[in-house]
């Protein structure tokens, strides 16, 4: 519990350090913004990390099911979604690509580091009582994001999962990316982020709190309707599969 006070204390004050120096860049010098985000959010994501493994004992794993070296250079990421923390785990978990993601509009403002991230790191809010087309084009500006090795990021249950179980996969939001770029699809499983869904879970859940990250496929382009929905599927039966084993292997160790 001391360890978890002191990861939480530590994380307050970078956040709010991190949160000055982002907007004293941004006004102090604009030229190459785009670069110096996506570099210092990868650096800051990895700092939390390497704070709340060694204070709060977090038991943080990343595996490959293909090899990381054959990823392109570009492409789009599927994976589902349980907790904020997902999105400072899965920049380290593709630690040459820069991952932009569609957040929910309420997180625009209000939340140091967290919401300048997305306003100037150029990642798009999407309102949820919005119209389609407003939403549509939200989630296009990803593709034209500034920046190399730009990867869109699709959470395709669109909401976090409180429980941990995979939500309704819902198509739009995948089907907008495919019909307007040529990326091809990699996928990912997310696993532990439920058990840390409220502030005070920090302090009561985080500590010895096992968080993996599975890279499960590479797939190729596809912008079909039927395409979408049939690879959808089975992302989902893989995705379900693999949260399967994992959690049987840790009911057998206990």
């Amino acid at each position: 519990m001391f360890g978890t006070i002191i990861f939480i204390l530590c994380f307050v004050l970078c956040i709010i350090f991190w949160d000055l120096q982002a907007k004293l860049r941004f006004f102090l010098i604009r030229k190459g913004y785009a670069n110096f985000w996506n570099d210092f959010f990868r650096q800051m994501s990895s700092f939390a990390i390497m704070l709340a493994r060694f204070y709060a004992g977090l038991k943080f794993k990343i595996e490959y099911g293909i090899p990381y070296t054959k990823l392109p250079e570009r492409f789009i990421l599927v994976t589902n979604h349980q907790s904020l923390a997902d999105i400072a785990t899965l920049v380290c978990a593709f630690p040459q690509h820069n991952l932009k993601y569609a957040a929910k509009k309420e997180l625009k403002w209000g939340i140091p580091s967290v919401s300048v991230g997305l306003r100037l790191g150029n990642h798009a809010f999407v309102n949820r009582k919005g119209s389609f087309s407003e939403t549509e084009r939200s989630i296009k500006k990803l593709l034209n994001c500034p920046g190399s090795r730009i990867c869109p990021v699709i959470f395709p249950e669109g909401t976090r999962s409180k429980t941990g179980e995979l939500g309704r996969f819902h198509t739009a939001g995948l089907r907008i990316l495919l019909e307007n770029s040529n990326l091809p699809l990699v996928t990912a499983v997310i696993d532990g982020g439920h058990k840390i869904q409220k502030f005070k879970d920090f302090f009561t859940k985080l500590y010895g709190l096992e968080y993996r990250i599975k890279v499960l496929a590479l797939y190729p382009h596809v912008s079909t309707k039927v395409a979408v929905q049939e690879l959808l599927k089975k992302i989902k039966s893989d995705m379900e599969d693999q949260l399967m084993a994992w959690r049987k292997k840790s009911s057998a160790s206990v």
